[in-house]
């Protein structure tokens, strides 16, 4: 029946409610799950009533025509093939001297719930959520864990339509995860071994997974405060790297090195004897970077708060930031800087930007947000970026300053002056 109800971009009576109106009401309310829910869990269906706007009796006098067209365009479409109502209508009589009686819609009723699947369509939906159900009841679990499922089941029905086809398979990860035989802390991710399941199907689902695991996993196993699916549930997290460059031997590191990538737990355990250490973004800048007395270059793509605040010794040296001067550039530098308070900004000034405005490019998708923890001078450089005093959106790239620049921002390190 839902195939009928088209809208006529040219039906009379604009400014008066279609039948395509009431359908798409409908269906808005259908979307957002209340009467698939009260379906599901047995409650009885409570009859829908939806006001229709109709003319007037001043319309009837002033617009005949458009009222005629519009009574006759509204019956018309609330016909089925089989000339079966639609709604169920419910009318008022509008009086005029002239004109005499002329009955209008002002209510449309749905009386049952199969009334109103005809009218949406949405018998599909419905059966698709039955074999869902179907597919739990007779899952292979134990009794409270299937009955909080089916429970979450009849609670979210759009959800479980919309994964009907991965359902199976969603239903084997939780329950090899309800397994109490399986110690997850010294499993990772890639270790779970139900039937047919993968990472990639772990990834893609893991939203929905993370959902019906909180109904059968104990709150006790479930760390709510972890940013990842795998350290939520209790997998072992898997390991952040970090990238730096020895700009100065050290000894805790064989002499041959000049460039590691470490484990960041890793790291945390081993302190460098070092007294600064810069955060360069851009890679050519960082393979570049040159001698620095009793420093390292770290490598800032994937570098953050997170990766800060696991190497605790690293916030207890001179920490350096440098990156391309743009917006984003000062919003990274503030949030690090809410951390460390006294992380200091090389190359991201005023000056370096004038000297190099031939070389500016576009910035894409800048932030104008409230940025408290930059320095007085680089916060009225930010202001001069997101009004766009030097250009459209300006950005100046790492890549891009003369490295004579960069030589002679080192220079108090060089001198040993660098240090607080």
């Amino acid at each position: 029946m839902a195939t009928t109800q088209r809208r006529d971009r040219n039906r009379p009576g604009d400014d008066w409610t279609s039948v395509a109106d009431l359908v798409a009401t409908l269906r808005r309310r259908w979307q957002k799950g209340p009467y698939l829910r009260a379906h599901v869990t047995g409650v009885g269906f409570e009859p829908i009533s939806l006001p229709v706007r109709a003319p007037t009796a001043t319309d009837l006098t002033e617009r005949l025509d458009e009222v005629r067209a519009w009574v006759e365009h509204f019956d018309n479409n609330n016909r089925t093939g089989s000339s079966r109502q639609v709604f169920d209508l419910e009318h008022k009589i509008l009086r005029t001297r002239t004109i005499g009686d002329t009955p209008v819609p002002v209510r449309a009723h749905v009386p049952s719930f199969e009334r109103l699947c005809a009218i949406l369509g949405t018998q599909a939906e419905l059966t698709s959520l039955q074999r869902v159900l179907e597919v739990t009841r007779s899952w292979s679990t134990t009794d409270p864990s299937r009955d909080r499922i089916v429970g979450w089941v009849s609670d979210n029905p759009r959800v479980a339509i919309e994964h009907e086809g991965v359902w199976n398979e969603v239903l084997a990860v939780i329950g090899w995860m309800a397994d109490t035989a399986h110690d997850r802390s010294a499993l990772d991710i890639r270790h779970l071994d139900a039937p047919g399941i993968d990472t990639k199907f772990v990834d893609r689902h893991r939203k929905l997974l993370g959902r019906l695991l909180e109904q059968i996993v104990p709150a006790d196993q479930i760390d709510r405060s972890a940013a990842s699916f795998a350290g939520r549930f209790g997998f072992r997290e898997r390991s952040t790297y970090v990238r730096f460059r020895l700009l100065d031997p050290v000894p805790e590191l064989p002499s041959v090195l000049s460039e590691a990538e470490l484990r960041v737990d890793e790291l945390a355990r081993l302190p460098l004897s070092i007294s600064a250490a810069f955060v360069v973004e851009n890679r050519a800048s960082y393979l570049a970077f040159p001698h620095v007395p009793g420093a390292i270059a770290i490598f800032g793509e994937g570098f953050g708060v997170t990766v800060l605040e696991g190497i605790p010794w690293l916030a207890c040296r001179e920490l350096v930031y440098w990156r391309d001067i743009d917006t984003h550039g000062f919003a990274i530098l503030d949030r690090l800087r809410q951390r460390v308070p006294d992380v200091r900004s090389i190359l991201m000034d005023r000056t370096t930007l004038l000297d190099h405005l031939d070389h500016v490019v576009l910035e894409q998708r800048p932030t104008d947000a409230i940025l408290d923890a930059l320095t007085d001078s680089e916060q009225a450089l930010y202001r001069d970026l997101v009004q766009d005093r030097y250009g459209h959106s300006v950005r100046l790239e790492q890549e891009r300053i003369r490295f004579s620049a960069v030589r002679r921002a080192l220079e108090p390190w060089m001198r040993g002056e660098g240090s607080r």
